[in-house]
């Protein structure tokens, strides 16, 4: 039976007009706290606080509320207005409080201390922390509201890239596609397709690269121009090391990583080329890197995955079960596909009050049962966090996909022990290595990348030196295999590359991270799944350091990252065995 989620649970019995009536009521007298600043006690610190932090819940059911109608029918005119509309009142609101944050920067250490280290404001204490770290790099009142207020517009240049590429139709064979569409082709069972799939899109955006560099190359330049010339950050990614709660060393050491073991990567692709091959002729190329791996499998219906995935869960602990089937039960869950949805998978956080929602688009794949597992990984990780404040539920990006990733991994371990059918193990090991490929290398080379442009585009680099250094990339990425030229366009059509500078590096640091975890969990059993519980019960309220340092772990330390590249190795070692 498929679900269909409860949106007015987000409301909580209240419509909302009164909501925003309170939001606003809430922000005035938030306002109101700024005579007083330089005289409050603790007790009246928690007090604004608490009020902070209704101020949140209360944006966060409005935006949320209308931004899932809209994700459940993209042509819910209504739904769409309303969070145009939305979007200007948190930048209004967030202009108004803005003065508390600015205000708590500027207090000398002593006093700023004696809040941080209160006990009766200890479950905001990392709240503190981030805004205390934030100080060199903040402006005054008045220059950061202009500045937010030109980050409305400055973002537009995101909004011109996504009109401009969202509307560009693919002629494929007499028929016109969607980006979606043509993607969905990259795995196609026949090469040709495959190839021509890549020589369209990729082409679009070869025909479009003069409008599409100069969007590229403004954004570049607002974000330098704010982070390095205003803020005085040290490099262009160190802002965004900021947001994400990491040192630059620990990022670095990360993608270095990543970096030094591409040849283990060369390796799968030859291998999976091997395979592959035997039934099906093509190139060695990276047309052909999620050529699928044909065989027959049954069909994953919705009820059968949902709850293969539960079950699974119980194995691993009760508390798992017990967390993602609360989302069920909430009727959170939005599991099938219809008429101007939109498409993919999310978990969405409301606010600590609430069961996460679950979008899917449930098509009876096995690799729509590992989608289960991933987004209710999300949904276990808020359920587990929401003893944190609203202002710290939330994990940094880089800790975010952990229970994700780590429901996947469990899934598949138990697909891999259980099963009899040694195709259905080489298609679970293969999606497995497409999928770790997608998330670590790929992911942490669009960032490589990134730092190169954002280096480079002040000082006047042109489109076509650009793409060489892309394409050089690529070349490290895939060894002996053939790039055709086509694909020095692709950095042009990566999203997150222009809406979020070095985003990217999140998707990496996460995935490595799971498989270095799970390798721990191999190793202790029920002792390590106490303290992996405790780490996701902490959300966003501790640095990842001081997280990851409870787990016994160094992030800074490269042999903990190898681990979960010997992870890697093992699969492909598995995969070997079996195609032998």
């Amino acid at each position: 039976m498929p679900d269909k989620w409860n949106l007015l649970d987000i409301l909580s019995n209240q419509s909302t007009d009164q909501i925003e009536a309170l939001l606003k009521k809430d922000v005035d007298q938030f306002e109101s706290y700024k005579k007083i600043l330089n005289s409050i006690d603790e007790k009246k610190m928690l007090e604004i606080l608490e009020l902070k932090e209704r101020i949140y819940e209360s944006m966060s059911k409005l935006e949320n509320y209308y931004a899932m109608r809209f994700y459940e029918n993209v042509k819910d005119s209504e739904a769409s207005a309303k969070l145009s509309y939305l979007k200007q009142l948190h930048t209004d609101l967030s202009n108004r409080i803005m003065f508390f944050s600015l205000w708590f920067m500027k207090l000398d250490d002593n006093t700023a201390k004696k809040f941080v280290e209160s006990k009766i404001l200890a479950r905001f204490k990392h709240y503190f922390e981030r805004i205390r770290q934030l100080k060199e790099h903040t402006k005054s009142e008045e220059i950061e509201q202009i500045i937010n207020l030109k980050n409305i517009t400055s973002g537009s240049f995101f909004d011109v890239y996504e009109i401009m590429t969202s509307s560009f139709e693919y002629d494929f064979n007499g028929k016109k596609l969607t980006s979606e569409a043509m993607i969905s082709k990259y795995r196609d069972i026949d090469p040709k397709i495959r190839k021509q799939a890549y020589d369209i899109l990729l082409g679009k955006y070869r025909e479009h690269k003069a409008e599409l560099y100069e969007i590229y190359k403004n954004i570049v330049l607002d974000w330098t121009n704010e982070d390095l010339k205003i803020r005085n950050y040290n490099k262009s990614i160190s802002s965004r090391n900021m947001s994400n709660d990491l040192d630059d060393s620990t990022v670095d050491a990360v993608l270095d990583v990543v970096r030094e073991n591409s040849k283990l990567w060369h390796r799968y692709f030859q291998l999976k080329y091997k395979i592959l091959s035997k039934k099906r002729k093509f190139p060695y190329s990276r047309c052909h890197i999620y050529a699928p791996y044909e065989v027959k499998l049954k069909s994953y219906d919705y009820d059968y995955c949902k709850k293969y995935v539960l079950e699974t869960f119980k194995q691993f602990d009760q508390r798992f079960f017990d967390a993602a089937n609360e989302i069920f039960k909430a009727k959170h869950v939005h599991s099938h596909p219809q008429k101007n949805k939109r498409g993919g998978a999310f978990c969405n956080i409301i606010t600590n009050k609430h069961a996460p929602y679950v979008l899917l688009n449930h098509t009876d794949t096995i690799r729509d049962m590992f989608t289960i597992a991933h987004e209710l990984g999300h949904g276990m990780h808020d359920m587990f966090s929401r003893v944190q404040p609203n202002l710290l539920q939330q994990p940094p990006l880089p800790i975010a996909e952990t229970a994700s990733v780590f429901g996947e991994m469990i899934l598949a371990d138990r697909i891999l022990k259980e099963s009899k059918n040694n195709e259905e193990k080489k298609f679970i090991l293969m999606n497995l290595l497409d999928n770790e490929f997608a998330t670590i290398p790929r992911q942490a080379f669009f960032v490589i990348f990134e730092k190169i442009a954002h280096e480079n585009i002040p000082k006047g680099i042109t489109k076509e030196e650009l793409d060489k250094k892309y394409l050089e990339i690529l070349k490290e990425q895939f060894g002996s295999m053939e790039i055709p030229e086509v694909f020095k366009n692709e950095w042009n059509y990566i999203p997150h590359i222009h809406e979020t500078p070095f985003y990217c590096y999140a998707y990496a640091f996460g995935n490595l991270l799971v498989l270095s975890l799970y390798d721990m969990y191999r190793k202790q059993g029920k002792v390590f799944i106490e303290k992996y519980i405790k780490f996701l019960s902490y959300g966003g309220s501790r640095y990842p350091k001081e997280l990851l340092a409870g787990l016994g772990i160094d992030i800074n330390d490269k042999r903990f990252w190898q681990k979960g590249i010997q992870i890697i190795k093992e699969q492909i070692e598995q995969l070997e065995e079996l195609s032998k």
